[in-house]
């Protein structure tokens, strides 16, 4: 038998799992209110109030559930001490199958992203700039890029970030193509990286 604590962790839950749900079947994540999100959810409205205080909230708490399954989902990857090369290719790889595994939290970021609302868009502004800090550190550990300050660091781990990022809608739209197409992103995005990467090879921070 589930405890009380249990019971309330689950309905939250539900309520997260049915707000995603509405968001894939094609409604924005602005639009939606709390009581199509409860009825979804199998609870009445005022049970809603027992977990998050409005729509919003709700939605800065996906903004983290996400974080928190990308930054383990990372961290796993990078562990593996590949060359840069095979650390750029495999995160790439992940990175796409696991937004093919979770179309719904990557549509409701991309939504949020650009027309959410001012917190939701600062909460997400957040996320990114926590995965390029974990990028710098890495690049610090291993020594590379020693000849670039701390500063100009932080704007090429930023652009790679971003461009991992906006690859975001592109998978979403052609999850379903053929293996080609899919081989054909990871590459061309493993490109931009390392051009990304070659560029800060020659940089000279002033």
């Amino acid at each position: 038998m589930l405890s009380r604590e249990d019971k309330k962790r689950q309905t939250r839950q539900s309520l997260m799992d049915a707000a995603l749900m509405l968001v894939g079947q094609g409604d924005n994540f602005s639009s939606i209110s709390l009581r199509e999100v409860a009825k979804n959810a199998g609870v009445v409205p005022t049970s809603f109030y027992r977990h998050f205080t409005d729509m919003e909230e709700l939605g800065l708490n996906l903004v983290d559930e996400l974080g928190m399954l990308l930054r383990k989902l990372m961290r796993a990857t990078r562990q593996n001490g590949e060359s840069f090369d095979g650390l750029v290719r495999s995160s790439i790889s992940v990175y796409v199958d696991f937004v093919t595994q979770h179309p719904n939290h990557f549509h409701f970021m991309a939504q949020s992203r650009t027309g959410g609302t001012q917190a939701l868009r600062n909460a997400i502004r957040n996320e990114l700039k926590f995965f390029a800090n974990e990028l710098v550190s890495d690049i610090h550990q291993s020594s590379m890029l020693s000849h670039v300050d701390s500063h100009d660091l932080e704007i090429v781990a930023q652009l790679i970030v971003a461009t991992v990022a906006e690859t975001t809608i592109d998978i979403l739209d052609l999850a379903e193509s053929t293996p080609d197409y899919r081989r054909a992103l990871v590459e061309k995005t493993e490109k931009k990286l390392k051009l990304i990467w070659l560029g800060a090879g020659v940089w000279r921070s002033s």
